[in-house]
C-alpha cells in the first residue's frame, strides 16, 4: 500500500469517527402534540347552504385513520356509509352516490379519536365537520348523563339519541334525528340542535345500526323534552337491559330417567304441573336450568305442564328400563358452607337422595388423633340432593366426612361408592358482624334489602308498610360489603330493569359504601333516606 492511501485511510476513518461522536443520542422528549389542521388546504367549516358531495380536511403531519366504524358519528345519521379515507397529509370524507341530505338541516360529523399522528397515535380529539343543507347552523345543544341503573356507575360508549318523533316504538323503526356517545364518565352533549320537542333514548348500539334490536341495554325518558333558546337542564338517563322474551331453548333427555331443561334466561315465576301428583318426580332450578329426576318401575309415562305467565309447554317424560349406562351417587356442590361452628355443614349430589344409614356415615375431627363425632343426620325437604349435618364443631378443626358404601339410596335405587371430604371448621373470632337500621322508608312502599359483595347480593330482605328497618346479620366472612336499597314497585321481590315500550323505568336503586368488615368486628351502618 502506497503511503498516500494509508493516510487517506486513516483521514476517512477519523472523518467518520467525528461525525459519529456528534450525532444526538437516541430518545429524548416524547412527542405528545396532536396533529393540527391546516384551514387554508381544508373545507371551510360551518358552511350553510352546504351542496357539496365530499369535504377535505388537512393536517399539518402525516395521519392515519383507526376504528373509523366505531370513532366517526355522524348526526343526523346516514343511510348510507360513507367513505373516509386518508390522501397524502388529507382525511377525504365523501358521501355515498346514493345518500340523500335533509333539506334545511343541520349536520355534525365527529371524528371522536379517529385522526391520529403516525408517530405517536396521538388523536385529534372529537374534531366535528359541520355543515347545514339550510340557510342557518342550528347552535341549541342538550347534554346528560347516562349512568347503569343498578350499579349507578357511568356508561361509556352509549350512543345516545334524539327523535322529533314522540312514538314509543321509533328507535326500533328509524334512525335518529340526533346522536352521539357517552364519554368514560357517561357524559354526552350534543351541539346544533334546532327548537323543538323531542323523544329522547340512550342504547349500547352494539351492532352500529342506530337502531333499538335484540336485547340492547336501553335508558330513556319517560316524557318528551321542549329545547328552546333557553336550553335544558341536563339529562340523566338510567341505563337497564331489558328481560329477554323467555322460551326454552334447549331440552335433554340423553341421561337415564332425567330431563334437562334449558331457558334463554332465569324463568321467573316457573310453575310446573303433574298429571298424578302421586309420582315419583323431583326437579330443581338453578339459574336457567331446570333438572327434572324420575322413577317409577309401575309408570311409563310422566306428562309435565310448565308455566310462568309467559310461556306454557307440555313435555311428556318415558320411563327408560335399567340399563348399563346407570351411574352411582355423586359429589355435587350446590349449598355454600360457611364453615362458622354452630352452622350445618351441607353435602350434596347430582341426583335426589331418598334414604340413608347412619351406621355407613363416619364424622372424624382432627387431623392427626381422629375422633368420631355423632352428628344429626337430614334430608333437606326443600332441595332433596343435600344431606344436612348438625352438631357443635369445635372451633379451628378439620372434619373429615366418609359415606361407606351403600350409606345412601337415590329414588333410582342405587347406592354410592365410597365419598369422603375434609370441610374445615373457623374461629368465631374470624367472623363479623354488620348492624343495619334504615329510616326513612316509605310506609306504602315496598322494598328489598340487599348486602352483598361488588354488586353481588349475599342476603335480600323484603321490607313492606314500614318507615324503619333494623337488622344485625351474623356470623360474616371478612370482606367489603355494600348495602342496596331496591323500590320493589311492583311486589315481586326482585329489581325490574325498564321497558322501553311500556314505558316503564327501573326501579330506583340506591347504594350504600360500608367500612370494610374486619374478624372479630361489628360494623354499624346507619341509613337515612330522603
Amino acid at each position: 500500500m502506497r503511503f498516500g492511501q494509508f493516510c487517506l485511510g486513516l483521514i476517512t476513518v477519523a472523518f467518520f469517527f467525528q461525525c459519529a461522536s456528534k450525532a444526538t443520542p437516541p430518545g429524548g422528549p416524547k412527542d405528545e402534540t396532536p396533529p393540527a389542521i391546516v384551514q387554508e388546504k381544508s373545507t371551510t367549516n360551518e358552511q350553510t347552504l352546504f351542496k357539496e358531495r365530499s369535504f377535505i380536511v388537512t393536517l399539518n403531519e402525516w395521519v392515519k385513520l383507526e376504528d373509523v366504524q366505531s370513532q366517526v358519528l355522524i348526526s343526523p345519521p346516514l343511510e348510507r356509509r360513507p367513505e373516509i379515507k386518508i390522501k397524502g397529509k388529507s382525511v377525504v370524507f365523501k358521501f355515498h352516490e346514493d345518500e340523500v341530505l335533509k333539506e334545511g338541516a343541520t349536520y355534525t360529523v365527529n371524528f371522536g379519536d379517529a385522526i391520529q399522528d403516525i408517530t405517536e397515535n396521538n388523536p385529534l380529539k372529537n374534531f366535528s365537520f359541520v355543515f347545514s343543507t339550510g340557510s342557518v347552523i342550528d347552535s341549541l345543544s342538550i347534554n346528560g348523563n347516562v349512568i347503569d341503573a343498578y350499579t349507578a356507575e357511568p356508561v361509556e360508549d352509549a350512543t345516545v339519541m334524539v327523535y322529533e318523533s314522540l312514538e314509543d316504538s321509533i328507535p326500533l323503526q328509524e334512525k335518529p334525528l340526533y346522536a352521539t356517545k357517552s364519554d368514560e364518565e357517561g357524559a354526552f352533549e350534543i351541539r346544533n340542535m334546532k327548537a323543538g320537542i323531542f323523544k329522547i333514548v340512550a342504547i349500547t348500539d352494539d351492532n352500529l345500526n342506530y337502531l333499538l334490536d335484540g336485547v340492547e341495554r336501553v335508558a330513556f325518558l319517560d316524557t318528551t323534552f321542549h329545547l328552546d333558546t333557553a336550553g335544558t337542564a341536563p339529562i340523566n338517563l338510567r341505563m337497564s337491559q331489558p328481560l329477554e322474551r323467555l322460551y326454552p331453548d334447549r331440552r335433554d333427555t340423553s341421561e337415564w330417567n332425567k330431563a334437562v331443561f334449558t331457558y334463554n334466561r332465569y324463568p321467573y315465576g316457573l310453575s310446573i304441573d303433574y298429571a298424578d301428583p302421586d309420582q315419583t318426580l323431583f326437579y330443581d332450578l338453578l339459574n336457567n336450568t331446570l333438572s327434572v329426576w324420575y322413577y317409577d318401575e309401575n309408570r311409563r309415562e310422566w306428562p309435565l305442564y310448565f308455566s310462568t305467565g309467559e310461556v306454557l309447554d307440555t313435555f311428556v317424560l318415558n320411563y327408560n328400563a335399567p340399563n348399563q349406562k346407570q351411574t352411582k351417587p355423586k359429589e355435587l356442590s350446590r349449598l355454600k358452607n360457611s364453615g362458622f361452628p354452630s352452622d350445618p355443614f351441607y353435602h350434596c349430589f347430582d341426583r335426589p337422595i331418598l334414604s340413608f344409614d347412619t351406621s355407613f356415615i363416619q364424622i372424624l375431627e382432627g387431623s392427626t388423633a381422629k375422633k368420631a363425632v355423632n352428628a344429626e343426620i337430614f334430608i333437606i325437604d326443600s332441595l332433596p340432593l343435600c344431606l344436612q349435618f348438625a352438631y357443635q364443631w369445635q372451633p379451628d378443626s378439620t372434619y373429615e366426612l366418609i359415606l361407606l358404601p351403600g350409606s345412601l339410596t337415590d329414588l333410582y335405587d342405587l347406592t354410592n361408592d365410597t365419598i369422603s371430604q375434609r370441610f374445615p371448621i373457623g374461629n368465631v373470632e374470624r367472623f363479623g358482624s354488620i348492624i343495619m337500621k334504615i329510616e326513612g322508608l316509605s310506609n306504602d312502599q315496598s322494598y328489598l334489602i340487599q348486602l352483598g359483595i361488588k354488586d353481588k347480593p349475599e342476603y335480600i330482605f323484603s321490607v313492606d308498610s314500614t318507615t324503619t328497618f333494623e337488622r344485625t346479620i351474623t356470623k360474616l366472612k371478612p370482606a367489603t360489603y355494600d348495602l342496596r336499597i331496591v323500590e320493589d314497585r311492583n311486589r315481586n321481590g326482585r329489581w325490574d330493569p325498564g321497558d322501553l315500550l311500556l314505558n316503564r323505568q327501573p326501579e330506583v336503586t340506591r347504594k350504600y359504601e360500608i367500612e370494610q368488615l374486619r374478624a372479630n368486628w361489628d360494623v354499624d351502618v346507619n341509613v337515612k333516606m330522603e
